[in-house]
């Protein structure tokens, strides 16, 4: 076994120990005094494999990176392949989030009481609110943030406030930003 191998498979066996530690210290928590409020510690998610009309694309995607990309990545540029592995990175978490079909998938995910749109309307005065920030986060304030509000910085709320701003609200636009972004 050479080196980088060895120093790869310690990396995944290190990933893999710093999950199930969070997933085993989750469920203690969650078991003795029930303030996760999580099915499947550390993940906010319950456990449901399925397919839908996002699948095929999610197949093709996954086969083409495992036939293709490893000789992709040594004969692309820099450049180029800073591109071909956002386009990649796009195309993969499109088609996951496409697996629960348009609204389910994308355009209702942000929408739930526990996410980020339900506090737009408290951003009229942005200033006032970002200097307030702080003060809702825990959950026995006056006015507490939802979770996913209370537990990220204040720009990511702010990036769904700018975008219902410029005409573009609600849960497509921000289920449509995230995943564009985030890929």
């Amino acid at each position: 076994m050479n080196r980088d191998l060895l120093r790869d498979l310690c990396a995944a066996a290190a990933a893999a120990l710093l999950v199930v530690t969070a997933a085993v210290l989750g469920t203690a928590i969650e078991n003795s005094d029930g303030t996760l409020h999580v099915n499947w510690p550390p993940l906010y998610a319950r456990w449901g494999p399925h397919v839908g009309p996002g699948t095929p694309a999610a197949l093709i995607v996954a086969v083409a990176v495992v036939a293709y990309g490893p000789r992709l990545a040594a004969r692309l540029r820099w450049g180029a392949l800073l591109g071909a592995a956002w386009v990649t990175a796009a195309g993969w978490t499109w088609s996951l989030a496409l697996v629960d079909g348009w609204q389910r998938g994308v355009a209702g995910r942000l929408t739930t009481k526990y996410e980020y749109l339900q506090v737009i309307d408290r951003f009229d005065d942005i200033h006032g609110t970002l200097r307030d920030f702080t003060r809702h986060i825990l959950i026995d304030s006056p006015g507490h943030w939802p979770a996913h509000v209370a537990g990220h910085p204040p720009a990511s709320t702010l990036s769904f406030v700018l975008l219902d701003r410029v005409g573009l609200g609600g849960g497509a636009w921000a289920g449509a930003w995230c995943i564009t972004v985030g890929a």
